[in-house]
């Protein structure tokens, strides 16, 4: 029987011991292998409708173990055994074991660990009380209308509407052999959906704002927003009043397109298009439309020799990066960060242990699951930038050099998919003509990727490298992990592959 012994590095963490130490006695001499993923997940959460209306959760709790059993003969199941009691688990367990007995041969390698030694990762924290929260969120929500009010010019109106989190995932991942790892990750989340009016005229931005914190991420102890978000705020009240006096490119304009610049804000199509193709479920199922199923790529030059695309943590103190980031995935593994793309060329892809084993090759801790479902290969933090530093250019005149007519196009909602790329929102855009940034704003419009053309046609970057793209992406209808996208501005020049319509 595995004892998992040492000190107790979460909150609950005795119970859940006791727990998967019923539960890996029952499995002794049943199974070729098994491990498990237990997560707990502490939320407080506000929101504020357009009518100032104010709804406060101060305390919410979800949690989920999910098993994976391993037969003989490459068997596997996974089975979701909720949040329950030592005798309901065994019940469940039994009826698994039934399940994998009654599966036909398969070709299942998990790939082994590297390490076991590490125990514990990411800081102890906690969610403060809950009526701490509640008059943290107070400020919150009083600081944000606070802020709306003063940056509002005379003769426009501008409403609000918010939705905010802060919340602690406590996660265990253990295995058969003795295997006792723990993650304790905060995370902290605002969407602001804003809406100008200017009659006859009406526009609407959403300013969303993430990161791997609790409050402090998002307001301050005074009550004053952080500057990180306050920042984020002011653009997106800008970018709302600019759009009331905002315009679609006419036809002529957009036959004349000489070229594409895309902010760190406006890149889901990195995510979607490009990152999901990579992922290496996807790619053994043949769902993949840039590798064949046994992982040959379709194009190894699938961008331009400027591109390098990262999946995973880019912090250089070893922490787990942005808002999609984790020290450890689901199955223990650490996360890595992961190069999809160097100089153009198709290098990586994104693995658990179970596709790892397929493909021969080490896992670099993408296996994901959401409380108790069965482990998936996910994206966490997808980072577009430059392959060598001589394609990154600082100064914005000599960035912008050079084209005649284009477009700055900024924040993206996300969009829909198929074998050949996608589309999605923008938010807003401005004209670029003759090489400068002009103030002639750009109603949201549709932007239109090919996936195995579009990256073939950046020429260059501009800034440093930049994360502002946070949500939640729904690769499975049941699971909704948190991600994040972003990196340096891009030019590209136009093409077939990529385009904007009103």
């Amino acid at each position: 029987m595995p004892r998992f012994d040492g000190p107790e590095t979460i909150d609950h963490e005795a119970p859940v011991r006791s727990l998967l130490e019923t539960t890996f006695t029952a499995l002794e001499g049943r199974v070729a292998g098994a491990d498990a993923c237990y997560e707990r997940v502490t939320r407080a959460e506000v929101q504020r409708e357009l009518d100032g209306r104010r709804t406060l959760v101060p305390f919410a709790v979800k949690s989920g173990l999910v098993v994976r059993l391993v037969g003989d003969g490459g068997r596997m199941v996974e089975a979701s055994l909720g949040d329950l009691s030592p005798i309901e688990a065994r019940l469940r367990l039994d009826e698994a074991l039934r399940v994998l007995e009654a599966q036909p041969a398969g070709d299942l390698v998990l790939a082994p660990l590297a390490s076991r030694d590490r125990r514990h990762f990411g800081a102890s924290t906690g969610l403060p009380a809950p009526a701490v929260l509640a008059g943290r969120f107070q400020a919150l929500l009083d600081a944000l209308e606070r802020a709306v009010a003063a940056a509002t010019p005379a003769g426009v109106v501008i409403t609000h509407q918010v939705r905010a989190f802060a919340q602690v995932e406590d996660k265990v991942v253990a295995d058969l052999e003795g295997l006792w790892r723990t993650q304790t990750l905060p995370q902290a989340f605002v969407r602001i959906e804003l809406q100008a009016t200017r009659e006859p005229a009406r526009a609407r931005y959403r300013v969303t704002f993430g990161a791997l914190s609790t409050l402090e991420a998002l307001v301050a102890t005074d009550g004053t927003l952080t500057p990180a978000l306050a920042s984020e705020l002011k653009l997106g009240l800008d970018r709302v009043v600019s759009l009331l006096g905002a315009r679609a490119l006419t036809p002529e304009e957009r036959r004349r397109l000489t070229h594409f610049v895309l902010a760190p804000s406006a890149m889901v199509f990195v995510h979607e298009a490009c990152g999901h193709n990579f992922e290496a479920d996807i790619v053994q199922q043949g769902g993949s439309g840039l590798f064949e199923a046994d992982g040959r790529p379709v194009d190894e030059m699938l961008a331009s020799p400027a591109v390098r695309l990262v999946d995973g943590p880019m912090d250089p103190t070893g922490g787990p990066g942005g808002f999609g980031g984790h020290f450890i995935d689901d199955e223990g593994v650490p996360v890595e960060a992961v190069t999809l793309i160097d100089h153009g060329r198709v290098v990586g892809l994104l693995h658990g242990r179970e596709t790892a084993g397929r493909f021969g090759v080490p896992s670099n801790g993408h296996g994901f699951s959401e409380l108790g479902h069965p482990r998936l290969v996910r994206m966490t933090d997808t980072w577009l930038l430059p392959a060598a530093p001589s394609f990154v250019t600082q100064n914005l005149d000599a960035f912008l050099d050079g084209i005649s007519l284009g477009v700055w196009l900024e924040s993206s909602f996300g969009g829909e998919v198929n074998g050949e790329g996608m589309s999605t929102t923008i938010q807003i855009g401005r004209v670029i003509r003759d090489g400068v940034l002009t103030d002639e704003y750009l109603l949201p419009c549709t932007l239109s990727v090919r996936t195995r053309g579009a990256l073939k046609t950046v020429e260059r970057f501009f800034g440093e490298p930049r994360l502002p793209g946070v949500g939640f992406c729904g690769k499975d209808p049941l699971q909704f992990k948190t991600v994040a996208l972003g990196g340096c501005a891009a030019r590209l020049s136009a093409t077939e592959s990529i385009g904007v319509a009103w």
